[in-house]
């Protein structure tokens, strides 16, 4: 048969574009990872909207800072003072150097390693040396301790107004003896932990410490410490190769090397990551929204013996 033409003898119009435009294709060709809706048609249901997804993932190497001090944190406590109305801190330590350790109340950062407090003309910061050495108890001076009934209960439970944290101690290594005996070095070596904490009701009289910021200076440059949840287990060569707790908890095969932001569980592969984050915005552990991804890779180089921040 030959073409069909209309009556006044022109040509059919052409037939309608292909409906990729509806769905955010370019020249019918779908983008990576693209996930194939029903098409849609005028009168019909339109399609699902699309699931938002966390941005690029950011790589990075994860190094280990050689810091020289464990504060044990499971050791965190408040105990009474001798006169019976003053709480003082107190915490096992490990030391691989001589140093100081500054307690304040109600402390603000100000600058470098440095700590101002808001209350002065009630509560003044009380510093303690130590030695060098493992198995250490740190407890703050009698008579220097806070008398939490002075104070509302909630300037003692929560960050006030300016970043004034409660309560507050840093750790102040002394490495000039180290320094002498390796070589003089032009620079002066300088580590510096800071821990902000707030207080915790335990029950209807006694209060505990709960740290809710870390902060760690190293030759002028300023870390903030963060948990990543799985991350020890990655790290650790010691742990079983078959254990599952080293692997993607999506394809079970792979080892653990992204971590999801906020939340900082660290529980998938860099290729599930990649797949995951077109498909749903919740970390697959604690099911929170997902800003980013974040694929760290462990260095798996031995280090001296130190303690761990």
């Amino acid at each position: 048969m030959g073409n069909i033409t209309s009556r006044s003898g022109a040509s059919p119009p052409p037939p309608p574009p292909p409906l990729a435009h509806l769905y955010g294709h370019r020249n019918g060709v779908p983008p990576p990872y693209y996930h194939s809706y029903p098409r849609w048609y005028p009168g019909g249901a339109p399609p699902p909207p699309p699931v938002p997804v966390p941005a690029q993932v950011e790589r990075h190497r994860a190094v280990a800072v050689s810091t020289g001090v464990n504060v044990k944190a499971d050791t965190l406590r408040l105990i009474p003072d001798e006169d019976g109305r003053s709480l003082l801190l107190a915490f096992s330590f490990e030391a691989d150097a001589p140093g100081s350790i500054t307690v304040y109340f109600f402390a603000q950062e100000d600058d470098e390693c440095v700590l101002r407090v808001t209350k002065e003309n009630l509560l003044q910061p009380v510093t303690v040396t130590f030695k060098e050495g493992q198995g250490q108890e740190f407890k703050q001076p009698s008579g220097s301790g806070i008398d939490v009934s002075l104070f509302e209960e909630s300037e003692l439970t929560t960050v006030g107004e300016g970043g004034v944290f409660p309560v507050a101690f840093k750790v102040e290594l002394d490495v000039s003896g180290n320094q002498e005996s390796e070589g003089a070095h032009e620079a002066r070596e300088s580590k510096c932990l800071v821990k902000f904490a707030v207080f915790v009701k335990k029950d209807s009289s006694a209060f505990g410490v709960h740290i809710v910021k870390q902060i760690l200076w190293v030759n002028g440059i300023r870390y903030v410490l963060q948990e990543i949840y799985g991350i020890g287990n990655t790290a650790d060569k010691n742990v079983d190769e078959d254990d599952s707790g080293k692997m993607c908890v999506i394809c079970l095969s792979e080892p653990r090397d992204t971590t999801i932001l906020p939340c900082r569980h660290m529980c998938l592969c860099r290729e599930c990551a990649q797949t995951l984050r077109y498909q749903t915005n919740k970390c697959p552990i604690c099911r929170q929204p997902a800003e980013s991804l974040l694929e760290i890779e462990v260095d798996s180089k031995p280090i001296p013996r130190q303690g761990a921040w």
